[in-house]
Order: C-alpha cells, then structure tokens, then sequence
C-alpha cells in the first residue's frame, strides 16, 4: 500500500516526472511496434490514446495516482490535524459511502471506483495505519490472517451463492468497491508489514518492474490483441484444465514483460554511463 509509505513522505516533482515518463514510453513504444509491423492501422484516435495515455485515461491507475500524488501534501496536512477520534469518523464515512452504498439499488454518490476519488479513500487509510502504528503491531498478527482468510472465504462463497441467484452477477463482490475486497486488502497489508524479511537484490529487481508490466499488458491498444488473439482468453473459460492455462499465462506475461523492463533499464543504464564519460 503506497499510502502508508506516502503519507510520510513530501510532495516530489521528480517522483511525478518518472511515473509520467515511463508511461508515455510504454504506451508510444508499444503502439509504435504495432504499427510498424502492421499489426493495426494508423488511426488519429489510436494515435492520441497511446501519445497521451495519462491525459486521456486509458491507463485509469496512472492517471488516478498521478492526481492523487498531487494531492498528497494537502491531504498530509490532513493527516497530521485530524485526531485519532475524527480520524476514525472519516474513515467510516468513507468505507459507507465507496464500500457500502454502491450495493444498496439506486442509492450511490459515486458513479466510477476507478477514479483519483477512490485512491484518495485508499490513501487516508493507510494515513492512519502510519499514524497509528503502535495499534497495529505484530502481537495482533493471529486476527489479521483469520481477517484475512475470513474475507477470502466470503469472496468465494459469495461467487457461489450469487451465481446460484444471479448468475450474471457472480463477481459482485470481486469489485473495487467490495466490503470484502477492502478488509482483505488491509489485512494481507498488515501482515507484509509485520513480517520481517532480509533485503534481497533479486526480489527488489523484479518488484522494480512491477509497475512496467502493468503498462505492458495494459496498454490502451495492445490490450484487446493480447487477450483476444494472442491468449484467446474466451476460448479457455469452460476446459476442465482452465485455471492452470490462466496461471501459466499469467507467469509468461509477468517474466515477458519484466524481461522487457530489464532490457529497458540496461539500455538507460548504458546510454547514461557513455553520457558521462563521452562528457566528460
């Protein structure tokens, strides 16, 4: 949860640049090799969905942090006066009004999760777990996992019940707005963070990445080709054998792309070192 991290941290323009600068990388580069090889057409919409991929929203979770990260020193400030009592207040409000409302019928005060508004919500929550450190700690650790599996078990059991009722509405609780979701969510949270695990070189490449193999596979115009004619992914839906197909898919897509970054960063890496010494 980056909010924990965050809500201790100032407002960097540089940090802000980064994120932005390797989005528009991923997005031009991809859509560019496309084009070269004729995978799609030239198309004006295309085009600017793929030039401008933070303006236009087409990767939803880079416009919505790069809007919240800019409003991290307001809500900093926020953070720091509330006291624990408010603090507490706000976040029931909020855990009613992004987790509760949007499954009572006709009665909602937000109409997209998937927005800055979300990640603000999302970012006063891990506000107060940095804040409150010492009410979370590792001695508590048993009610974090039971919380955990608890919600898990939930999750599952409402596919099944609900797709007993609704069957096309199976996934109701599987959403960013879910109750369960969120409880589940901070739980695995305060479980990563109450574990101590030594520092690995390894481990921190790969996890460096991450964020490059969501701008891979997510790619406004390379998305519909990966998952309709490359994985096929609706032909796999009904085998017998259809959750092993989706793991294996999963892996090849992660280590593709992470291979990808690591060649990125090696050529970024090379071209600045020969900057360097070509300069100086």
């Amino acid at each position: 949860m980056s909010a924990y991290f965050l809500s201790g941290s100032r407002f960097k323009l540089k940090s802000l640049k980064k994120i932005w600068g390797i989005t528009l990388f991923y997005s031009i580069s991809i859509y560019m090799l496309l084009v070269v090889f004729h995978v799609i057409p030239i198309n004006p919409k295309d085009a600017l969905k793929s030039f401008l991929p933070v303006l236009t929203g087409n990767y939803w979770y880079v416009s919505a942090y790069i809007g919240m990260y800019i409003l991290v020193p307001y809500m900093n400030l926020v953070i720091e006066y509330l006291n624990k009592k408010d603090f507490q207040k706000l976040l029931i409000t909020l855990f009613v009004m992004f987790s509760l409302l949007p499954y009572m019928k006709n009665i909602t005060v937000i109409t997209n999760n998937n927005s800055v508004i979300n990640l603000v919500y999302i970012y006063f929550i891990g506000g107060y777990l940095r804040k409150y450190n010492d009410d979370f700690s590792k001695d508590k650790m048993k009610y974090y996992i039971l919380s955990f599996i608890g919600s898990l078990v939930l999750m599952l059991a409402s596919i099944i019940v609900i797709d007993f009722i609704k069957p096309n509405h199976w996934f109701a609780f599987l959403t960013t707005s879910s109750p369960l979701e969120a409880i589940a969510g901070i739980s695995l949270f305060l479980i990563a963070k109450n574990i101590t695990i030594s520092y690995n070189e390894i481990i921190n490449k790969i996890a460096a990445s991450t964020f490059a193999v969501y701008l891979i596979h997510c790619q406004a115009i390379f998305f519909p080709i990966l998952w309709n004619k490359i994985v096929r992914a609706d032909q796999w839906q009904s085998v017998p054998y259809t959750v092993g197909y989706e793991l294996l898919v999963a892996c090849v897509i992660y280590c593709g792309a992470t291979l990808i970054d690591f060649i990125r960063i090696y050529i970024l890496k090379t071209y600045l070192k020969f900057k360097v010494r070509f300069v100086g």
